[in-house]
């Protein structure tokens, strides 16, 4: 079980500022600018696991969803699995990037955590990139980067695509805007899911990767269990479409649209709109359910956190020692 201590008391206080900004600037406090690094190094890791008797140790590094104080998911499976020992890294506002370094000072470089124990196993339950989606490429190279990392020091990785987010009253989900975001985010899920290639998922990064952009993907490149949060119960399918007419309209006038498609003939162009206004239209049916939002639209409530743990939990391995019969319909 994970005590609510592993939050830091700075989380609680930008969680606290967040709620009490006015919808702009909370929409920009939502998702932070992946290129802005922490200005000074992180303090020397002085943290331990806390139960020698539970032979699988669990990490989870994730962003302010991971670092949700009431019933997290994190602190659900330290419950529904008898065998873990659960610490949660996790952190408000911090992006691909900033989660990789973090586990790099975090936790390979504690003393405290003895990565090349036999005794025990080891896993990373990675659930971050949500605060960097706007460069989905290089959130991409970062996880990648991470999953390599754990698994260099004998760590095995969960990787939870992102969560279902977004809202048509958020001018950010408008028009051509809408369609950057929900593609970024789409980008990442299926990085996460092992759907793109490492050229699609990386662009021109993947020629530095090992192997080139054409090779396959390595094992040591991949989470060993992927769990798909963005097409789940979390997801509201029911939502009412727009009307795409209406909506091809309005793109037509959008002036990021009309200069993405400047290059293309009549033809073509007339039916790029076609397939971007559809998109739009059913942009809602990708937002979270209302009823699992906690104060925004990107961040679950208890609620969501309990349909998340059950959403992982039946693909965790048997080692885990899960108990996972309850039906993520039903509620404690």
């Amino acid at each position: 079980m994970v005590s609510r201590s592993f939050l830091k008391p700075t989380c609680f206080a930008v969680l606290a500022s967040v709620l009490s900004l006015g919808p702009a600037a909370r929409a920009s406090a939502e998702e932070p600018a992946p290129a802005v690094e922490p200005p000074a190094a992180p303090a020397p890791p002085t943290w331990r696991f806390r139960h020698p008797d539970k032979t699988v140790k669990v990490i989870v590094v994730a962003g302010s969803i991971g670092a949700w104080p009431d019933q997290s998911y994190a602190s659900r499976l330290g419950k529904l699995c008898k065998n873990v020992d659960v610490r949660n890294l996790s952190e408000v506002g911090q992006g691909a990037w900033a989660l990789k370094r973090k586990f790099r000072d975090q936790v390979v470089k504690n003393p405290y955590v003895r990565l090349r124990d036999a005794e025990f196993e080891y896993w990373l339950v990675y659930g971050g990139g949500l605060n960097s989606v706007g460069t989905p490429r290089s959130t991409n190279k970062h996880m990648h980067d991470l999953f390599v990392l754990a698994h260099a020091h004998g760590v095995k990785v969960v990787a939870l695509t992102l969560t279902p987010w977004g809202d048509l009253g958020d001018k950010r989900w408008r028009g051509h805007a809408g369609l950057q975001r929900r593609r970024h985010t789409q980008a990442v899920v299926d990085y996460t899911l092992g759907r793109s290639s490492p050229r699609d998922a990386f662009g021109n990064i993947a020629n530095r990767r090992k192997g080139g952009a054409d090779a396959p993907w390595q094992p040591n490149e991949r989470p060993d269990v992927a769990i798909d949060l963005y097409d789940s119960a979390l997801r509201d399918r029911e939502a009412q479409l727009g009307d795409a007419a209406v909506l091809a309209e309005k793109l037509a006038r959008d002036k990021a649209w009309k200069q993405e498609t400047a290059g293309l003939d009549e033809a073509v162009r007339a039916e790029r709109l076609a397939h971007d206004a559809a998109q739009l239209a059913e942009l809602p049916r990708w937002f979270m359910r209302k009823d699992l939002r906690s104060f925004d639209h990107t961040h679950p409530n208890t609620e969501g956190h309990r349909i998340i743990a059950h959403a992982i939990c039946p693909s965790l391995p048997a080692s885990w020692g899960c108990a996972c019969e309850e039906s993520v319909e039903q509620r404690e």
